[in-house]
């Protein structure tokens, strides 16, 4: 029987089919590099405001709420204006987006839990298990198993992330169990958004900004039930005894990303502050569907893991929280097992390329 993932057909039919290896379009590395550097700042940017929100004001399901909302602040003027030649897309099919849109969202929200339980680096660290859950989920989803090379290369990932999760002085486990739920959500989203990226006989094409866009939206929907049910009953009073500050808006701090947590700030700061980080969150994941639009489910899980070594670093010179001698081994021994796991895929993948 045909492969399911929350009621959508994964069979080799209509968009479920993915295309041929032979044609696979050549990719522009000139685009992808400049996708890439983008990719990398505004994530960046977004996990150092992230986790000094959820520092002073810890209530993640509304916070993350507030994330997929900010989004709507970009994607109507695009379209409704038709920026970049873009507007609302059409041929998609809804139970297809309805379970992207869970993905994301589950994934987001399992994301801001975690760095909110510990800090930027560990669970940048977990999340450096993306690769293994992007192959695990590519296996469940499209019955398609990697080389046993590949899946021996994933090994040093596993190894790494043991170990620097043992050696982490501020063990959480709901960090931890949290950070590798979002992995494997983001790597069923990464699979079924290629899976739709590509199209199939009778159906559109839908290119990653727009396919990301109605993610985000359908992801608003789904989720805003489950945030409201956990938080909605405390989150205006927990707003009111918080934001008791009278300063100005001062838009100089806010692109510097100053959030003092000894003085507490005015509605209007703190509202643009959570504004700003949820444009840094949308567009950082814009760039990432970009990126996945130009590479495989399991590319892009590398060039994620590649893209935490730079959050680990800026997070622990930030938070002043350095990781433990242990902790920069398992760092290195996942980092590096991406690096030998991403050059054995591209040998696998060689001789394929010259037979197209």
């Amino acid at each position: 029987p045909p492969n399911r993932v929350a009621g959508v057909r994964l069979d080799q039919t209509g968009l479920d089919k993915m295309p041929p290896k032979t044609e696979k379009k050549e990719v522009n590395l000139v685009l992808l590099g400049v996708y890439m550097v983008l990719w990398y700042t505004l994530n960046v940017q977004y996990n150092l405001y992230n986790k000094k929100i959820l520092n002073a004001f810890p209530y993640p399901y509304m916070v993350s709420l507030s994330q997929l909302a900010s989004g709507i602040f970009y994607i109507l003027p695009v379209w409704l204006l038709g920026l970049g030649g873009r507007s609302f897309p059409s041929g998609f099919e809804v139970s297809k987006m309805g379970t992207l849109g869970f993905f994301h969202g589950s994934g987001h929200f399992a994301t801001v839990i975690s760095l909110g339980a510990g800090s930027v680096a560990f669970a940048n660290v977990v999340k450096a298990a993306e690769p293994f859950c992007s192959v695990l989920m590519g296996v469940l989803m499209t019955a398609s198993f990697p080389p046993m090379m590949e899946m021996l290369a994933l090994m040093p990932i596993i190894a790494g992330v043991m170990i620097a999760s043992m050696a982490e002085p501020e063990f959480s486990q709901t960090a931890f169990i949290f950070a590798m739920s979002s992995n494997l959500l983001f790597a069923a989203r990464g699979t079924l958004a290629k899976l739709i990226m590509s199209g199939g006989p009778g159906s559109k094409k839908i290119g990653g900004a727009d396919v990301f866009a109605l993610n985000t939206l359908f992801a608003l929907v789904i989720m805003a039930p489950l945030a409201f049910y956990m938080e909605g009953g405390v989150i205006q009073d927990a707003w009111a005894k918080y934001t008791t500050g009278t300063k100005a808006l001062d838009l100089t701090a806010l692109l510097n990303g100053e959030l003092d947590t000894k003085t507490k700030p005015s509605p209007e700061y703190f509202a643009a502050y959570m504004l700003v980080c949820g444009l840094y969150y949308y567009t950082y994941n814009e760039m990432a569907f970009m990126v996945l639009d130009l590479l495989d489910p399991v590319g892009q899980a590398v060039g994620n893991t590649v893209k935490r070594v730079v959050i680990i670093i800026a997070g622990t010179i930030v938070f002043n929280k350095p990781l433990t001698q242990q902790g920069i081994v398992g760092s290195s021994v996942a980092i590096g097992g991406v690096l030998i796991y991403s050059l054995v895929k591209a040998q696998a993948s060689a001789p394929k390329a010259k037979k197209a």
